[in-house]
């Protein structure tokens, strides 16, 4: 029996080395040596270890530190034993992303292996002169006439989602349905397939996402080693994602290449992808390249957008008389547009308007972080950034912040009539914003239209009252599911 003690003495050994070492290094000492106001971080987690073991989500730590230290422009903490400055100020945060992008223009803390795992190297993790030029090949393919191209492919699945509605009406987990609908879109306008979600939800395609997205303590710890210890990450041959997903995936999208140059032709992301490996000469679209940015298309747009429009119905729901006028405006453009399609749905001010005040409350991720690419003192601050410092804003703190948005708590979709609001950071800000903000914009709207030009929604038997953050997801979600009635008009 003793011998079932050794790796729990071994694992409490390690922890109170760990602990010494924290406490007797200079590590913790950064911000001291700087002359930086810093919260004092434990050991081994530093400032996020209740978020780190599930018992806070990241939304709630965040929003400790925010207002325990509000009042200051920025403040020093530590992510594991790693020292990253979180900003406070809107100002500063402008500033990192746009007029100081040039000493801020990486993403990515963490290392990636791109060799062992190839489907990291993407636009996302790319640093550098890489990034810059996979970020020009891919932005004209989110330009309005692209958009427009992939429309009808976005309009077909929003008219599964509202028939599918239809025929289940009563209390609906939303959720579920919407990651269905936002699966059958990106699998839909980036791999070119049909995912069948929709129809089918146990269509292997939506079986492999929701692994995919899978939280559990395990994956928590793996994300936390990546993230902090790559070396170990490397060590123990662990992997971002689950073999039989990565398999999946890259079948999947190596069989439609070869589709595609058998001569069958798509308006969607793979095909513009496919024409820039024709037509580029300076940067080699490889196959793996397309396969990886293909997959990250997937990886960045699916959850978010089907969080998003979860969190929108909530708050439609709980106002019924927004809800009202927003289908008001659905109807008159679509009648003034001939249906659903891409005009209608780019007229639908109220609703976009409803849509970015989603955002503003719940994002889908309650912070971004930058990493110092160049020696710099940041503008605005005397303070001295070094190569690969890093830089957390906690974009959901400042969205839900009275100094900038008057009653942060109330859903009010238009206050953004007012040009004095500050923008939102949902999608980031600056050179580094995410390319795929207008897609997850137009197939929200249009999945909202769709389903609110033939359906009203209100709170059901199991709506929670309010909303609370689930501790073991990143991306933001309701602890207890959001469950809502559809009812036919």
């Amino acid at each position: 029996m003793w011998f079932s003690l050794v790796p729990l003495v071994g694992l409490l050994s390690l922890i109170v080395l760990l602990a010494g070492f924290h406490y007797l290094s200079n590590g913790r000492k950064y911000w001291l040596q700087r002359k930086v106001l810093y919260e004092e971080p434990c050991p081994i987690f530093g400032n996020f270890g209740a978020a780190l073991t599930s018992r806070r989500s990241y939304a709630k730590m965040l929003k400790y530190l925010y207002e325990k230290y509000k009042n200051e422009k920025y403040v020093g903490i530590f992510q594991a034993r790693r020292p990253t400055l979180m900003v406070l100020d809107m100002d500063i945060a402008k500033t990192i992303f746009s007029t100081d992008f040039a000493c801020f223009s990486d993403l990515r803390i963490s290392s990636t292996d791109t060799k062992r795992e190839p489907l990291l190297r993407n636009v996302i993790n790319m640093r550098g002169t890489e990034w810059k030029a996979m970020r020009q090949i891919i932005s004209p393919t989110f330009s309005s006439a692209k958009m427009k191209g992939m429309f009808p492919l976005i309009s077909e699945c929003a008219h599964n989602l509202r028939n599918v509605l239809l025929n289940s009406l009563g209390e609906v987990e939303v959720p579920e349905v919407m990651c269905r609908y936002t699966t059958d879109v990106v699998g839909s306008c980036a791999f070119g397939v049909d995912p069948g979600s929709l129809k089918n939800p146990e269509s292997p395609f939506f079986i492999m996402t929701k692994k995919m997205y899978r939280v559990d303590r395990a994956t928590i710890l793996k994300r936390y080693c990546r993230t902090f210890s790559p070396r170990l990450f490397k060590l123990l041959n662990l992997r971002s994602y689950p073999p039989d997903v990565e398999v999946f995936f890259t079948s999947a999208i190596s069989q439609v290449l070869n589709e595609r140059r058998s001569g069958v032709q798509r308006n969607d992301y793979l095909q513009l992808m496919l024409n820039v490996q024709e037509t580029e000469k300076e940067f080699e679209m490889t196959d793996a390249l397309i396969t990886s940015n293909s997959f990250t298309f997937m990886l960045a747009g699916l959850e978010t957008s089907s969080t998003t429009l979860s969190f929108c119905l909530y708050q439609l729901a709980k106002d019924k008389e927004v809800q009202d006028r927003v289908r008001e405006e659905i109807k008159e453009c679509m009648e003034t547009h001939g249906g659903l399609n891409f005009e209608a749905v780019t007229a639908m001010k109220l609703t976009a308007q409803a849509v970015t005040e989603t955002l503003r409350m719940h994002p889908p991720a309650p912070m971004v972080t930058r990493l110092c690419t160049s020696p710099c003192v940041l503008t605005g601050t005397d303070l001295k950034f070094e190569l690969r410092n890093s830089v957390l804003i906690p974009l959901q703190c400042m969205q839900r912040d009275a100094r900038y948005f008057p009653n942060p708590e109330k859903f009010d979709p238009e206050r953004f009539n007012d040009p004095k609001t500050p923008a939102i950071f949902a999608f980031g800000s600056g050179p580094r914003s995410c390319p795929g903000g207008r897609f997850a914009y137009l197939a929200v709207v249009a999945g909202l239209a769709a389903m609110l030009s033939r359906m009203e929604v209100a709170p059901s038997a199991r709506t929670t009252p309010r909303i609370e953050y689930d501790p073991r997801s990143f991306i933001l979600k309701n602890k207890g599911g959001i469950y809502l009635e559809f009812n036919a008009l």
